[in-house]
C-alpha cells in the first residue's frame, strides 16, 4: 500500500520516517518530494496500522499528517476522506501526480 506523509519538513529524512514506519511493519520504499512523502508498505494491515498510529504524530518536532496516496483522484470529495478544501485555500499544492511520477 502506499502512503501520504504530509506537512515534512528539511529537518525530516529518509532515515526518521523509514525508522517511524518500520515500527509497524516492512518497508519498501520512501520518497521525499518538498514537504510530503511517499511510502510504500507491502502489506495492508501494517500499513493501515501505520496510518492509524502515525497519523497527527510528531516527528522531528512537527505533527504529520499520514493516510493512504489517492494518486490520480481529481475530486478529492470522492477519495472517502471526510471534509473538503475550502474555495478561499491556496491551490498552489493540489498539483495531481501520478505513481510514476513518484515511484520512478
Amino acid at each position: 500500500m502506499h502512503i501520504y506523509i504530509g506537512n515534512c519538513c528539511e529537518n525530516i529524512s529518509q532515515d526518521h520516517l523509514r525508522e517511524r514506519l518500520e515500527e509497524f511493519g516492512k518497508v519498501e520504499s520512501i520518497k521525499i518530494e518538498n514537504e510530503m512523502a511517499f511510502a510504500e508498505m507491502p502489506y495492508i494491515n501494517e500499513a493501515e496500522s501505520a496510518i492509524v498510529h502515525l497519523d497527527n504524530s510528531e516527528l522531528a518536532g512537527i505533527t504529520i499528517s499520514v493516510h493512504k496516496a489517492r494518486f490520480g483522484q481529481i475530486d478529492r470529495r470522492k477519495s472517502g476522506r471526510i471534509g473538503g478544501r475550502r474555495s478561499q485555500d491556496p491551490k498552489s499544492y493540489t498539483k495531481m501526480l501520478s505513481r510514476e511520477d513518484i515511484f520512478s
